[in-house]
């Protein structure tokens, strides 16, 4: 389990304590019920109170998605250097807290955001970070071409759009995309065949290599009632409660993401789609591998592979698949 970053926590309540408590918390229902509901177009997000409520309710799991896939990313590709971060839909900033925490050495970045009220806040929110950040508010679907970065990252942006702008923004970020560039989206089956399934074939078709969370190169073998998803324990902090009303400390955000870049790198030859199955005889790794869906029986009289098992969580890699 991971907690938000204590200084992003304090910044935050920062902001919130300049506000009464109900009318934060109120205008986080109003927002929440605004999303459950059918989207026209109309803005989410209207007021300078909607931008601190979504952080509010929000933050707190986009922040544990974004870095669950940088998690299971970035040590794939130790050794390289990352100096610049673009952040495309930054919203209150959420993206540059977690690659503040994933890639050491990082010295600037650039957040685009539309949204006035989501920029002036992520300037107060991210103030303490030490890289040099700057702010542009610009559409991102009618934005020109954005300058190279080492890292672009997209999180919770695609599913606002139609297709036509889908494919437009990720083909902008790739042209501004010098290494590597991550995609993250709410784990849920319809922005898994909506959103990350076409970006991942638009990628691959432009020359990209996708080293996450995927094993091959191949179309995605998961196909439905299945998708390809994952989970980030994230402690929630107080005021997350207040927004959404919920008393349980902590929750698991689900997230589906592809990760891509310019070059190739070696990748794991499978990765465990959900939690080891545990059964009287062993344990059952379900798998994506490079020639497909499969599942490796591990015996406990097979005591290496086993204790190996019993350190695995849900997203980690396999290096010694063996399928049955």
């Amino acid at each position: 389990m991971i907690e938000l970053p204590a200084l992003l926590q304090m910044q935050l309540r920062q902001r919130l304590h300049l506000q009464a408590h109900s009318q934060w918390s109120s205008a986080a229902r109003r927002l929440s019920e605004r999303y459950r509901s059918p989207r026209d177009g109309t803005p989410l997000v209207q007021s300078a109170l909607d931008a601190l409520a979504y952080s509010a309710m929000l933050l707190p799991a986009t922040y544990a998605q974004i870095s669950g896939a940088l998690r299971m990313t970035v040590p794939l590709l130790a050794g390289q250097t990352w100096h610049s971060l673009l952040d495309v839909g930054s919203g209150p900033g959420t993206a540059l807290w977690a690659a503040h925490q994933h890639f050491p050495g990082l010295q600037r970045m650039t957040a685009v955001e539309r949204d006035p009220h989501f920029i002036e806040l992520a300037r107060h929110v991210c103030a303490p970070l030490p890289q040099t950040i700057h702010f542009q508010q610009a559409d991102i679907c009618r934005s020109p071409a954005w300058e190279a970065h080492d890292v672009v990252i997209i999180g919770h942006v695609l599913n606002e759009l139609t297709s036509a702008q889908r494919a437009a923004v990720i083909a902008a970020a790739w042209q501004a995309t010098r290494h590597l560039l991550i995609i993250v989206e709410p784990g849920t089956a319809e922005f898994f065949t909506n959103v990350i399934t076409p970006m991942r074939t638009a990628l691959i078709a432009a020359g990209a290599h996708v080293i996450a969370p995927c094993p091959h190169q191949q179309a995605c073998p998961m196909a439905d009632p299945q998708w390809c998803h994952f989970g980030q324990k994230i402690a929630r902090p107080d005021f997350q409660r207040h927004a959404r009303g919920v008393s349980i400390g902590w929750e698991e955000a689900k997230f589906s993401f592809v990760a891509a870049t310019r070059v190739a790198h070696p990748t794991p030859s499978a990765r465990l789609m959900h939690d080891p199955l545990p059964h009287k005889g062993g344990v059952t790794l379900p798998l994506c591998t490079a020639t497909g869906l499969a599942q490796v029986h591990v015996a406990k009289r097979d005591t290496l592979r086993f204790q190996r098992t019993r350190r695995l969580d849900w997203g980690d890699p396999w290096h010694d698949p063996a399928p049955e």
